[in-house]
């Protein structure tokens, strides 16, 4: 009887762990699935905005970089034009001071040749 009592039991158990239903495990549970996946697209959300005010900040910093480029070029293009109108008044002023002197120097040699003839004729 003693067997027959151990041999039932073990077939009972046998049978138990046969037929008996497997524990719900969460890898295979559609809320585990569904719950992983809504984890996963926020990750994605909060690293796409993160993204997005990198990209942002990034966009400020480029536009105000190209208005002080802007400025600059104003600036540089600004000193040119004065540049040249002074390059072009200090060429005026010196081509009037080259004719002034190229005329005082005529008059001046001028004279004094008319003065060595006087005296040439005089002699």
């Amino acid at each position: 009887m003693q067997i027959q009592k151990k041999s039932m039991w073990f077939w009972l158990q046998v049978i138990v762990a046969t037929c008996a239903r497997e524990p719900s495990s969460p890898i295979c549970s559609r809320y585990d699935y569904e719950e992983r996946l809504l984890e996963r697209v926020l990750r994605n959300e909060l690293a796409l905005e993160t993204t997005l005010n990198e990209i942002r900040k990034t966009n400020s910093k480029v536009v105000d970089a190209l208005k002080q480029l802007e400025d600059g070029k104003a600036k540089v293009e600004s000193s040119l034009a004065i540049m040249e109108k002074k390059q072009i008044e200090m060429e005026s002023r010196l081509s009037d001071f080259i004719n002034n002197a190229s005329n005082y120097m005529n008059t001046t040699l001028a004279a004094n040749v008319g003065a060595l003839e006087k005296k040439q004729i005089e002699m």
